[in-house]
């Protein structure tokens, strides 16, 4: 039976991501372009109203700014009678509360262990959906049946931290992806030895409902390609790392083989430790161009190490020869930590990799982001190409809002009925969950909106859930 794929979510703690570039995140992305729309309709507002008076009054300049004085202060007057009113007052007190409920439902997940997050995921998705055994859920008014869910979380190497521009005293130096990935696998192992133990009684006898195969974070930046005597003995080469984890995935001829092996995995085999870690615990790569990671350094400087471009060349060339799939933070926003890694996410830098690489099994996550046309275009563009068979685009994140899907669409429907079916072959669905949490209540809204949208048929919906996301994980 077919399984309901979100290819692009996230499982850590607080002690694992970037903290400072989760603030500059809501500092640059949310607050400052919000204060500079305001401040600039401000000076507009009030230049016109002042040209205005000089021009219509006949008063002098000095006059025509008393006045103008005169009436901000009127204004501010006005503005604080209508918030006294209990309608604005309530409406106003409502959005904050609803944006610090957000932040504090993901600060609590985050909190909690990840082994439990899982279980309490499980437990609001069969409360939600009824889903009692199984994993059937009503969409387009249908009930679909699947076997259960299939998660991947995506790791993210936040050990580049860019802490030379820190002005602080005291600076993030050093945070290996080691631990986030001994966390998780904790998490996972605890999810399927534990689960019966700690679940909600009603569901203790039914089968997990989730399946889950993480992607590992690799940012080459933070590796040398060989290793050299004298290291850390935790630490490991780019070789090193890529061939003890999927070396084996070069014996598998089919799709069927990759799946059976993963799921063969005995995740009660994991003591703790990375040393633990066999092929087949991780079933993809996961790189993050605002950490760092450049995926094609052809410049000097900039940014880019020496020896960079050997190295992501020799992880493009393993990819392809062992049919591991790639996802790749693809928008303008993110955890930038240095605005020299900005340009790094452009679409347009993947295409330089596509031209030398074009077998290359890659995902361009959030689909170019919500709010940049020109990247989704470029995406697009390079998807109809048809040079690049194994290009996907995943739609993560943009789900939060209940209007997306139809939005998404009138973008597609706005090219041709042959260009159309080639780009929803290419489509794959995701949540970008925990980090979703920021504008959405919970795992199961979130997929609510997908199930209840009418945007696209069920058949589509399917294909974004199931069959696109099985190609592009070659698992089907």
């Amino acid at each position: 039976m077919a399984c309901f794929y979100d290819a692009h979510c996230h499982m850590m703690n607080l002690s694992h991501p970037n903290l400072s570039a989760i603030i500059r995140r809501i500092y640059f992305e949310v607050l400052r372009p919000q204060l500079l729309v305001i401040l600039l309709w401000g000076v507009f507002i009030l230049t016109g109203l002042w040209l205005g008076i000089v021009v219509l009054a006949g008063q002098t300049f000095i006059e025509a700014f008393a006045t103008l004085a005169l009436w901000i202060a009127m204004a501010l007057v006005v503005v604080f009678v209508v918030f006294l009113l209990p309608g604005v007052r309530k409406k106003m007190v409502s959005v904050l509360q609803n944006k610090l409920g957000n932040v504090m439902n993901l600060l609590a997940i985050m909190e909690t262990d990840i082994g439990d997050c899982l279980i309490q995921m499980e437990e609001e998705l069969r409360n939600r959906f009824s889903l009692h055994d199984g994993c059937t859920v009503v969409m387009n008014g249908r009930k679909v049946e699947y076997e259960r869910m299939v998660l991947t979380p995506l790791i993210m190497d936040f050990g580049l931290k860019g802490d030379g521009l820190s002005s602080s005293v005291y600076k993030v130096r050093w945070k290996p992806v080691v631990a986030q990935v001994e966390d998780l696998f904790l998490g996972i192992r605890d999810y399927y030895c534990h689960r019966e133990k700690w679940i909600a009684s009603a569901y203790a006898h039914t089968s997990p409902l989730f399946r889950i195969y993480p992607f590992m974070g690799i940012n080459t930046r933070n590796y040398s390609m060989r290793m050299h005597s004298g290291r850390n003995p935790r630490s490991m080469s780019l070789e090193d790392l890529l061939e003890k984890n999927f070396a084996a995935f070069h014996q598998d001829t089919t799709p069927q083989m990759r799946r059976a092996r993963l799921e063969a995995v005995d995740w009660s085999d994991f003591d703790g430790s990375i040393a633990s870690i066999t092929p087949y615990h991780f079933m993809g790569i996961k790189v993050y161009p605002p950490l760092g990671f450049n995926p094609w350094p052809v410049e000097e400087g900039a940014g880019n190490p020496e020896g960079e471009m050997e190295k992501v060349r020799y992880l493009y060339e393993f990819c392809i020869a062992h049919t591991i799939p790639i996802t790749a933070h693809c928008s303008p926003g993110g955890f930038l930590v240095d605005s020299r890694y900005s340009a790094f996410s452009d679409p347009s830098r993947w295409e330089l990799v596509l031209r030398e690489y074009p077998g290359l099994r890659l995902n361009l996550a959030h689909f170019g982001g919500a709010d940049s046309k020109a990247w989704q275009r470029k995406i697009v563009e390079l998807i109809l190409s048809g040079k690049y068979p194994n290009l996907y685009t995943d739609i993560s994140y943009q789900g939060v809002d209940r209007k997306f899907y139809e939005k998404l669409k009138v973008f597609i429907d706005s090219y041709g009925e042959q260009e159309r079916r080639v780009i929803m072959e290419h489509v794959i669905y995701g949540t970008d969950f925990m980090i979703n949490l920021q504008d959405v209540k919970s795992y199961g809204a979130y997929m609510g909106h997908f199930f209840e949208t009418e945007a696209f048929s069920l058949e589509e919906k399917d294909m974004l859930a199931h069959t696109n996301t099985e190609r592009f994980l070659y698992l089907g």
